[in-house]
């Protein structure tokens, strides 16, 4: 497996209809709530569809970010499987529509990673389901080392 900048020519599956398999590391950026440890392990092969392509496979990266409701580290693996269609630029009807991934033959991955990843989890990314959070009175977390009295409705 190579790790790459993670765009791929696709030109010989929308030309001459080849399938293609990817096996590549991608190199992911920080978002504003996740970063990665390392790259992201890619897996999928392409196809030709008749209006695009079809990517199936995985994608798995390990993943670090902070809990939304105790604001503690958090590490943990993202295992995603993939089955995507993606639109040739051609039967595209709006130039800013929903998916830039494929520009003339180059297929951009880190691109579609990306947006799977952040499809994939929750708004808020928890610790645990069951976290108490931090406590509104101090600030510690509500796990014991608060010692306020809870709060009156």
């Amino acid at each position: 497996m190579r790790t790459s900048e993670g765009k791929i020519d696709v030109g010989s599956v929308l030309v001459a209809g080849r399938e293609i398999d990817v096996r590549e590391q991608i190199g992911l950026p920080p978002s504003e709530t996740l970063s990665f440890l390392g790259p992201a392990k890619v897996a999928l092969t392409v196809r030709k569809l008749a209006e695009g392509l079809e990517l199936e496979g995985t994608v798995d990266v390990e993943a670090i970010g902070t809990c939304g409701r105790c604001l503690d580290d958090l590490r943990f693996p993202l295992h995603l499987d993939v089955e995507e269609r993606v639109e040739a630029e051609a039967e595209r009807s709006e130039t800013l529509g929903e998916s830039n991934l494929l520009s003339g033959d180059e297929l951009d991955l880190s691109d579609l990673i990306r947006q799977l990843i952040d499809s994939a989890l929750p708004m808020v990314v928890l610790c645990a389901e069951d976290c108490p959070g931090l406590c509104p009175t101090c600030g510690r977390k509500r796990d014991g080392s608060c010692t306020c009295p809870p709060p009156t409705e």
